[in-house]
């Protein structure tokens, strides 16, 4: 399948490298609004084609998938524009900030008879879907307890102040690393949400840097949430069952986990390329299918992650 990358910012070249590991994936153009860049990055990355313009991209026949790399506030805009030109989509997490426009998207996806997802690569490495599956087999007994973790110290005074990344309405800590946790509690609770309290901390200039937040499913699994650009700590997922659990530092690309059962340490590893890999593979056997949602996160499962941000509550 010809897949274009639409944004050529900090993460596109680890998607591009994802794409070129996955199966039934070609590299086959790379867009930016400078053609420079883009021609720069078609040769790095050894692309196909480069275009000038996002336009250009989605109008080229060859292209069946466009993955977005753009910043958050950009998303919608390029979503529509890849969606009226028949184009299937990938967005980069979050893929929307609001709950209202994401049903838009997914609506006109549909209309288009487009396949739309959210990428969320946590959800598809190789690591967690073994974790996955030794879940549903019990292997850790019935599971009880989530606790996920993602902090890392942003020093503020080496950003621009006027960048998106610090905006109040679509950036902050929250949309750009918390959402990790969220989508790593949902997968695993494998049930819908019944109750969320999510705690925030914001800065003087309207950005959050600090979440905390349980989260309670139907099924009776519960989930602690931290996400943090304030404090620096152990960045790990922790899976708890009534006969053991699992632990995996840096869960949403690791290849290695534990687990720790009748007093014994089991080492738990994969092979991986890439950590974005799964999620293009997936994206195209779902193509491949005929399907228009992703079943592994589909329209309700990006909705509940935007849920659960939206209904905050501040901290003073």
């Amino acid at each position: 399948m010809n897949i274009g990358i639409l944004g050529l910012g900090k993460i596109s070249k680890r998607v591009a490298n994802g794409i070129i590991h996955a199966k039934d994936g070609v590299l086959y153009g790379v867009a930016s609004r400078n053609i420079e860049k883009a021609e720069a990055f078609q040769k790095e990355c050894h692309a196909i084609k480069a275009y000038g313009s996002y336009e250009d991209l989605c109008l080229d026949d060859a292209i069946e998938l466009i993955y977005i790399c753009t910043p958050n506030h950009l998303h919608k805009e390029h979503i529509m524009l890849c969606l009226k030109h028949h184009k299937h989509v990938i967005c980069e997490k979050p893929m929307l900030t609001n709950r209202e426009d994401l049903k838009e998207c997914f609506d006109y996806a549909k209309q288009q008879h487009c396949f739309l997802m959210e990428a969320h690569k946590t959800l598809f490495t190789p690591l967690n879907q073994k974790l996955i599956q030794m879940v549903r087999e019990g292997v850790i007994g019935k599971l009880s307890m989530i606790d996920a973790r993602y902090c890392s110290y942003l020093n503020v005074h080496e950003k621009d102040l006027s960048s998106w990344v610090l905006r109040g309405d679509v950036g902050g800590c929250l949309y750009d690393i918390g959402v990790y946790p969220i989508a790593y509690a949902n997968y695993f609770a494998q049930s819908k949400l019944k109750h969320h309290d999510m705690m925030i901390r914001r800065k003087k200039e309207g950005y959050i840097s600090q979440a905390q937040g349980m989260l309670m499913y139907e099924n009776g699994v519960m989930a602690h949430i931290v996400c943090s650009w304030d404090a620096s700590m152990e960045n790990k997922g922790f899976l708890y069952g009534d006969e053991g659990y699992i632990v995996c530092e840096n869960f949403w690309k690791n290849t290695r986990a534990y687990l720790i059962k009748n007093g014994e340490k089991t080492e738990i590893s994969v092979q991986m390329e890439s950590d974005f890999t799964g999620e293009v593979e997936h994206a195209i056997s779902c193509i491949h299918q005929g399907l228009l949602e992703s079943p592994v996160l589909p329209y309700a499962g990006s909705d509940e992650i935007l849920k659960v941000i939206e209904e905050k509550r501040e901290c003073d």
